[in-house]
């Protein structure tokens, strides 16, 4: 994709880690019935959901504030394994959608909200830092490109150990290419910058 700060043009939005949020996927048990859940957040806000059909109400509490109550519609897909699963209708675009924020006193899904994920902010190279983690974990090995190299994990067959190091020999490759590009365009700004006497 682009390069250093192609992600830039999303700097002014909030992230969604910013809100808090309503994951109907981690609902679906009580979603489906007459179930309650309850959300706890680190701000000390509290969220009661009480299903019904296909509604829920969702009361917000915040402390020493007056509770805000709300009815979101649900809607329903029927999977190809069977039984159905519940996602939420947004208040505002009326889209299906997983998760809804808090945002301006009422619940919205990403899009309406204006939101961003937190993936958007990050540079090429902490992205391909960041692959080549996830590799190593699935090899079992911990993290770090400069971390020793274990052998191949028990129980793992031997095509998907091949290809999960061609993928890690790619990965690391690119990042430390686009490690040497940061270093390069941060010594490139360095001389720039004119040292006061």
């Amino acid at each position: 994709m682009g390069g250093f700060g192609s992600g830039q043009w999303q700097q002014g939005k909030p992230l969604t880690s910013e809100r808090m949020a309503l994951d109907i996927r981690v609902m679906q048990r009580p979603s489906k019935g007459c179930g309650t859940d309850y959300v706890q957040w680190q701000g000390g806000g509290s969220v009661y959901v009480k299903f019904q059909d296909y509604v829920a109400t969702v009361e917000v509490r915040f402390p020493s504030q007056a509770s805000q109550r709300r009815v979101i519609e649900l809607e329903r897909t029927e999977p190809h394994f069977g039984g159905y699963r519940n996602w939420w209708k947004c208040p505002g675009c009326r889209a299906r959608v997983g998760m809804l924020y808090w945002n301006d006193w009422r619940w919205q899904c990403r899009k309406c909200a204006g939101l961003v994920h937190e993936s958007t902010r990050q540079t090429e190279d902490t992205l391909a830092y960041a692959r080549v983690d996830r590799i190593r974990e699935k090899l079992g090995w911990g993290g770090g490109m400069l971390s020793p190299m274990g052998g191949r994990p028990k129980g793992m067959h031997m095509r998907t150990f091949a290809r999960l190091m061609r993928e890690l020999t790619e990965a690391s490759i690119h990042a430390a290419g686009a490690g040497a590009d940061r270093i390069d365009m941060l010594t490139e700004r360095l001389l720039k910058t004119r040292i006061p006497r």
